[in-house]
């Protein structure tokens, strides 16, 4: 990682808003001085040290392959926090919806990577705690054949990982189902995650996922019931491959806070590979959108070799050091003025909607209005056209 400030102010170049979230924006980029392609994260709000925290999680990790490279952080010339990351390719959610179901080779390759990249997080003291497919990323290059962890938002110290959990529950199809709520995850619980996201892999979908936004303990406990029902039910495991029907054997046999056996769980996949007379080295085959339309003028990032001399969390000072990006601010406001273009055309629809509401509704107050007024005067004529009749005949005998 660079440190240096730049000659140039502009650090980024092309850069281009992929996604908006309510912590941060999030940009692909070239870096001006390596003209690599990187991942871009500028601050949405001042007050907010998501970012922060990412960054120091990602250092703390970067010696573990599968885990994206930090390349610069600091403070932009609007002092938000910025984290700039190795660019990545499709993740495999994205790769599911373009290629349906995977094969068994590629579930295979990829569980065995995550085993080790799983095992490694464990020993730096720290749980996954949810392992989804919209996390997991293959590489930008081609060549790459790692399976990189994109988002570290659900990485937590063991001492973090005894902390309550809160409702709504993101993503909590993956969850292993015996989590338990009042504890915090634990390494166990990170494997049954991984048999999850393999089942998921194989199948497509999983077979509770009609339980979605699990927002307080009551849905919580009717899910995790039903996982446990489908997870151990023994034709549902002879419908599966028989690595499922191992796994969790296993794991249904180990004690919470029981060190994992990684290499036991590791061969069982590695056995599959040679009964099926596949090798260990295959590149992961599929074929993406993402890769399709990506633009020529972006370079791909080459494998780096693993290992940093990155060890510390980020401090003031490194900060102070790095200069502005005033290209990204550039983005980063004109994102902003969109966002307050939306905003605006919100506020002005419902103010429309509002007084239409109320033109309506002093609308029908006046035909109501106008109605009683319309019946009042038929009803004082009908009264004086009676008063004229009983009138007569007294005008009449006062008239002689």
């Amino acid at each position: 990682m660079n440190l240096n400030p730049q000659p140039s102010q502009i650090r980024y170049q092309n850069v281009r808003l992929i996604q908006s979230t309510l912590a941060y924006f999030e940009y692909s980029a070239i870096q001006k001085s390596s003209q690599r392609e990187v991942n871009l994260k500028i601050q949405n709000s001042t007050n907010s040290n998501v970012l922060q925290q990412e960054t120091a999680r990602l250092i703390q990790v970067q010696d573990i392959e599968g885990i994206p490279e930090v390349i610069d952080y600091g403070n932009n010339n609007d002092q938000r926090y910025f984290l700039a990351t190795q660019s990545l390719g499709p993740s495999l959610s994205s790769i599911i919806k373009t290629n349906g179901q995977m094969s068994l080779k590629n579930i295979l390759l990829i569980g065995i990577q995550l085993i080790k990249l799983i095992q490694k997080v464990h020993n730096k003291n720290f749980i996954l705690s949810n392992i989804t497919p919209c996390i997991l990323c293959l590489g930008s290059d081609p060549e790459d054949k790692l399976i990189y962890l994109k988002d570290l938002s659900f990485l937590q110290s063991k001492e973090e990982a005894c902390k309550v959990q809160k409702f709504p529950l993101r993503e909590s199809n993956f969850l292993s189902p015996v989590f338990n709520i009042a504890k915090g995850p634990n390494q166990i619980d990170d494997l049954y995650s991984l048999a999850y996201l393999l089942l998921y892999l194989i199948n497509g979908t999983l077979p509770w996922q009609q339980f979605d936004n699990i927002i307080n303990k009551l849905q919580f406990e009717e899910m995790q019931n039903h996982k446990q029902k489908v997870t151990f039910d023994q034709s549902f495991l002879n419908s599966q491959s028989s690595i499922f029907s191992q796994w969790f054997k296993y794991l249904s046999s180990q004690k919470q806070g029981q060190h994992p056996n990684y290499n036991y769980l590791r061969n069982i996949l590695i056995s599959k590979i040679y009964e099926n007379g596949w090798k260990l080295n295959e590149k992961i085959q599929y074929k993406s959108d993402i890769m399709n339309h990506s633009s020529k003028s972006i370079l791909s990032i080459k494998s780096r070799s693993r290992g940093t001399s990155i060890t510390k969390t980020p401090n003031q000072k490194m900060i102070d050091m790095l200069s502005p990006i005033y290209e990204v601010d550039k983005e980063f406001e004109l994102a902003q003025s969109v966002q307050k273009k939306k905003d605006e055309f919100c506020y002005f629809q419902q103010f429309e909607n509002l007084k239409k509401s109320i033109e309506d509704r002093q609308l029908i107050e006046n035909n109501t209005s106008f109605t009683s007024l319309e019946q009042n005067e038929s009803e004082l004529w009908k009264k004086m056209e009676k008063l004229d009749k009983i009138s007569n005949p007294i005008k009449l005998m006062n008239k002689f």
